[in-house]
């Protein structure tokens, strides 16, 4: 008597727990974030140091995006993340990639490979411009990543809206600047961007 007692009091629980559990659907992906990184697969980014008379040159390999669709409460797991991962080819010497999470659309994290420098969250300050001058061009809207930390050979790295990675700046001052903004600009039909691959994902 008191084992089934027991079960009836178990079950009674379990379903009790379950009923608790919600399905929650998650917002859909905004591409808004993308128009900061408009890159595409076989991009090319060139950028060059008048000074050093050099060339830094990037080949997009890929541009991966994973999109949480909708998640279970009451789980230790689930949440409506988002993450966006562009890698370089894997035969560049110059190592490159970007990694950005999100949560509701809204910045969780970004995470930027630049040779052999990180410019991680932990170890940057941050700043956003507007009509923004960097080597005799003006942009309109312009993100600014500065190091905090000494290691790594870029202390700068310089993202403007609708056109990506426009410079950087090493310990030294040396810039690298954009060679052409005109393959890479999204806007005034100059350039249309390709076809998203997004890929959909359900949460535990």
């Amino acid at each position: 008597m008191k084992k089934t007692q027991i079960f009836a009091v178990s079950l009674l629980m379990l379903l009790g727990l379950k009923s608790c559990y919600r399905q929650v659907t998650c917002p859909e992906f905004k591409e808004e974030i993308l128009n900061w990184i408009p890159y595409q697969n076989g991009d090319t980014i060139e950028l060059y140091s008048q000074l050093k008379d050099s060339t830094i040159i990037i080949t997009i390999k890929s541009v991966e995006i994973t999109h949480t669709t909708d998640y279970t409460t009451g789980k230790d797991c689930g949440a409506c993340d988002d993450e966006i991962l562009i890698r370089q080819n894997n035969d560049d010497i110059f190592k490159f990639q970007i990694n950005i999470g999100l949560n509701k659309n809204k910045l969780k994290y970004q995470h930027y490979q630049v040779g052999d420098t990180y410019f991680l969250d932990d170890n940057f300050s941050y700043s956003e411009s507007q009509k923004y001058l960097f080597e005799n061009m003006e942009y309109e809207i312009v993100r600014v990543f500065e190091k905090t930390d000494s290691k790594g050979t870029f202390k700068k790295l310089i993202i403007a809206k609708g056109i990506g990675i426009i410079g950087l700046i090493d310990v030294d001052g040396n810039t690298w600047r954009l060679k052409s903004e005109k393959n890479m600009k999204i806007d005034d039909n100059e350039r249309e961007r390709g076809d998203i691959m997004i890929n959909n994902v359900s949460g535990c």
